[in-house]
């Protein structure tokens, strides 16, 4: 196996640039306030002027003047806003206008981390020291209820669709690093084992006109995923390309004819015998010469700085996360060679993974 680091500052030019919009959830406060901006309406009157004045601001969204003047007072101490000329005018800082860029993935982690966070705050202990326990009580295992992405129900669609969102939403971004760092033009058929809503094929193929790509998933999510991609690819060709293959928990093996086989942030989800059935069933389906291809998040360990607000959902499945070994030992034992291995440093270390059968 060999290892090797993505040193992303001098090899990708903006595939990180993302990650900005982490200086701004770094706190709990902080991140509260600019929740209650975006769902105020604060956000979207501050992007349509070249200045704001606090007081029209008020009047024109029928806010309490008094709760203004506290929430802009949290969103300056964020810098999120920042005074100018001599009249107490505001404006958006700079930084925090880059961030916007991503607005998409903002939302999506403050509402994940906001859905979270009471976790952390009541079940701290037992998620360090009783592991069971906190599964049993935890909100974001109720979220992630994969058994209720099987019958189609208007309740279990909204579930699955929730936290679809979140994970779509991180792809988008995650994706465009894999991109970078793998090189999807020597394959035709791509199949992606729990692709979730399609983005990850939906990145790829946008880039790879030649590739035909498979989403293998729960059949609500597949259900979901297919309108996503629909809707995303409404005026481009790749939408064409990409179809949708439902699980069929009596008969789990893998559609076959694909020469590359992908798991991007799925694995994790699984315990070790379950991890193991999947990417054996992956080897059985490739043709001798296939590729298979790991995208996931590594174990990661607290440095110098503390575990910022944003980063709280993905903490939270810090017993999950494997190392690079862990992986290898089981494709080798599967039958697979020729393994390889890269660390991607995003938000946590992404493990990009690659073994031929």
């Amino acid at each position: 196996m060999r290892l090797r680091q993505v040193n992303w500052e001098t090899h990708v030019g903006d595939e990180r640039a993302y990650l900005c919009v982490d200086a701004f959830i770094t706190d709990m406060v902080g991140a509260r306030a600019l929740s209650t901006a975006f769902e105020t309406g604060v956000i979207d009157y501050f992007l349509a002027k070249e200045k704001v004045d606090a007081a029209d601001m008020v009047a024109a969204l029928r806010l309490d003047e008094r709760g203004v003047r506290l929430l802009l007072g949290m969103l300056r101490a964020n810098r999120v806003i920042e005074l100018v000329g001599d009249d107490g005018g505001l404006r958006f800082s700079n930084a925090f206008l880059a961030a916007l860029r991503f607005r998409d993935l903002l939302e999506a982690k403050l509402h994940f981390a906001n859905f979270v966070a009471p976790d952390f705050m009541h079940l701290s202990t037992a998620l360090l020291m009783e592991p069971e326990v906190f599964v049993e009580h935890a909100r974001i295992f109720k979220l992630f209820s994969y058994q209720r992405a099987h019958e189609v129900t208007r309740e279990n669609m909204e579930q699955t669709a929730r936290w679809m969102r979140i994970t779509t939403a991180l792809t988008t971004y995650e994706a465009q690093a894999c991109l970078t760092a793998f090189d999807f033009s020597q394959y035709r058929r791509m199949l992606d084992v729990g692709g979730n809503s399609g983005e990850f094929v939906l990145r790829i193929c946008r880039q790879h006109a030649e590739l035909q790509a498979t989403v293998y998933d729960l059949p609500l999510v597949c259900d979901i995923g297919a309108r996503h991609v629909a809707d995303c690819a409404r005026d481009h060709a790749e939408g064409e390309r990409i179809a949708f293959v439902r699980r069929d928990p009596t008969n789990p093996v893998l559609p076959a004819d694909h020469d590359l086989i992908t798991f991007k942030s799925m694995l994790h989800d699984w315990p070790l015998d379950e991890m193991i059935g999947f990417l054996q069933r992956a080897y059985d389906a490739l043709p001798v010469g296939g590729t298979l291809m790991i995208f996931e998040r590594g174990d990661a360990e607290v440095g110098e700085t503390q575990i910022g607000y944003g980063q709280l959902p993905l903490m939270l499945f810090f017993r999950s996360y494997r190392q690079p070994e862990d992986y290898r030992k089981v494709l080798v034992a599967i039958g697979f060679h020729s393994v390889e291995v890269s660390i991607v440093l995003l938000d946590m270390p992404f493990i990009l993974m690659m073994a031929r059968k």
